[in-house]
């Protein structure tokens, strides 16, 4: 029992001990936030994440309830290295969207994931 308690904390201080690099890159923070119901159409849609993100490995896609994309603009650098901002050039009526985002972290691995919004 003792030997499985020590393999237990040792793997446990390996994994408190790991750099924040050794995990997989995160969204942080975005505009509009997840579940957001804004006043009105966003401008824009920026992503922060956990670690420096590249742009050229991004992708935000925009949609309806129904799947129906959207078209806004490809994802670029920020003031901020693990930010990516896209603009909508078009206004979005009252309703709800769905934001799709990829990316890849300094590991290189690539993380995906999704949120809604709505326009009021």
């Amino acid at each position: 029992m003792s030997t499985l308690f020590l393999g237990a904390a040792t793997w446990l201080a390996a994994i408190i001990g790991m750099p924040h690099g050794a995990w997989h890159n995160e969204l942080t923070k975005s505009l509009p936030a997840a579940d957001a119901a804004m006043p009105e159409s966003p401008a824009t849609i920026r992503l922060w994440f956990a670690e420096k993100v590249e742009p050229k490995f991004s992708s935000i896609a925009l949609m309806k309830p129904d799947s129906t994309g959207i078209p806004i603009g490809k994802p670029r650098a920020t003031d901020d290295p693990k930010s990516v901002v896209s603009d909508v050039p078009a206004r979005l009526p009252a309703g709800k969207y769905l934001i799709r985002w990829r990316t890849a972290g300094t590991d290189g691995h690539a993380v995906r994931g999704s949120f809604w919004f709505s326009v009021k």
